[in-house]
């Protein structure tokens, strides 16, 4: 049941990242990330009160502290894949996601069998060669095309992941019980305070402080609702399963990302992206064994 849940959060998260990738080329990154915690905040708060058996002051604030640590990484992921190399940010930020909890789960005393490590360095290779950015598509024209890989490339890519992780090893230290709460209380102080900096910077630059292109609401709320379903989905598997094999899985997350990508911007797959697919679903089937 964990893995299931895992490849859902997987599947899910990439589909909010594909969303939020698109509205941040319509409105700045903060107006992004702050209208998504918005929207994800009602969603989960709603679902939180439906849902949990009961609140915890300790769960809230681990939720909170993840709260955080994710707003840093998505504020940097969405910078840089507006900016690019898309090439470079999707892979350094996907793998850093994954071997950050997953060393933390091992730290913690989890183990596995050699088939379910086996199983977790596959899906670390499906996520590097999934994440590629897709050769075939990167015409001149391309922001892929002119973008250089500089060391603030890789540092902010590497943060976005570290905070991703972050993310994951606190919401993984909340209990069962109030499983949601922590995630609703996340996404309530984590709004407010992205609701304040984006309205002072808005004062400060004299820029609208909501974004002028009514399409991109569209694609922020749906990244928001997704977002917070994903982190859902996360809790749920962590709580049935080991945070390493749970965490590596979830991490499989540019799957469904270059698929829409496939599908609705017509880029192509090379064949990086196709083994990255086989070895994904490979290293899901060792994680079954194992």
């Amino acid at each position: 049941m964990a893995i299931v849940l895992a490849l859902l959060t997987a599947a899910v998260y990439g589909v909010a990242d594909f969303y939020g990738g698109l509205a941040t080329r319509r409105a700045r990154v903060l107006q992004v990330v702050a209208g998504s915690h918005v929207v994800g905040g009602v969603g989960s708060l709603a679902a939180a009160y439906l849902l949990a058996e009961r609140f915890i002051g300790r769960d809230a604030l681990l939720g909170i502290a993840g709260g955080l640590l994710g707003v840093v990484g998505v504020a940097l992921f969405y910078r840089r894949l507006a900016a690019g190399p898309m090439s470079v940010v999707a892979p350094l930020t996907a793998i850093t996601a994954a071997v950050v909890p997953a060393g933390w789960g091992v730290l913690g005393g989890e183990r596995l069998s050699w088939l379910g490590w086996a199983g977790v360095g596959l899906a670390l290779v499906a996520v590097l060669l999934v994440s590629l950015s897709t050769a075939e598509g990167d015409g001149p024209d391309s922001p892929d095309a002119s973008a250089p890989v500089t060391a603030s490339v890789i540092v902010e890519s590497l943060l976005a992941g570290a905070g991703f992780g972050g993310m994951f090893i606190f919401l993984d230290a909340t209990s069962d019980d109030s499983a949601l709460w922590p995630i609703a209380s996340a996404r309530v102080v984590t709004s407010t305070l992205l609701i304040i900096l984006v309205v002072a910077l808005s004062r400060r630059s004299k820029t609208p402080v909501l974004p002028p292109d009514r399409g991109a609401w569209l694609l922020i709320a749906m990244a928001g609702l997704l977002d917070t379903t994903s982190n859902t989905l996360f809790v749920y598997a962590t709580n049935r399963g080991q945070l390493a094999v749970v965490s590596v899985l979830s991490a499989l997350y540019p799957v469904s990302t270059v698929i829409l990508a496939r599908l609705v911007l017509g880029e192509r797959m090379n064949n990086r992206q196709s083994f990255g697919f086989v070895a994904a679903m490979s290293a899901t089937a060792l994680l079954v064994l194992g």
